[in-house]
């Protein structure tokens, strides 16, 4: 493919050491999807927005959520043609993957974009910057 024909890919911020190194546990807290913590986390890193590091991936891991339940809620109603069940269990089983990738790039101080979701959370939260 030529690159015109090519999407955008979304720039990751060149943030130093220090930053990296104190927002790196917002970072990580922001992936974890248990008990709805990843979700709460991600909300307080997106209020406070004072670090770029942990806002960065506050975004990314909020797209993931919303895209898994949106994914989900689309499932639900092949449950009543017998293929929703193995939908949701994908759609599930694709969100903790990606969660699993996000702690690897958060916790190894990487701002590298998820699969898939990027250009969601580009679009949806890429007006949110660190004051």
């Amino acid at each position: 493919m030529t690159d015109a024909m090519m999407p955008p890919q979304s720039a990751a911020p060149q943030l130093s050491q220090q930053e990296i190194d104190s927002g790196k546990t917002m970072a990580i807290l922001s992936y974890i999807p248990i008990a709805l913590i990843g979700l709460i986390v991600s909300l307080i890193s997106i209020s406070t927005k004072n670090n770029a590091f942990s806002l960065y991936h506050a975004k990314q891991a909020l797209t993931l959520y919303i895209c898994a339940l949106v994914g989900t809620l689309v499932s639900l109603p092949f449950c009543f043609i017998c293929i929703g069940i193995p939908l949701v269990i994908a759609v599930q089983v694709a969100a903790l993957v990606l969660c699993i990738i996000g702690i690897i790039n958060s916790s190894s101080g990487q701002c590298k974009p998820l699969p898939l979701i990027d250009t969601f959370a580009d679009k949806w939260f890429g007006k949110i910057q660190k004051v």
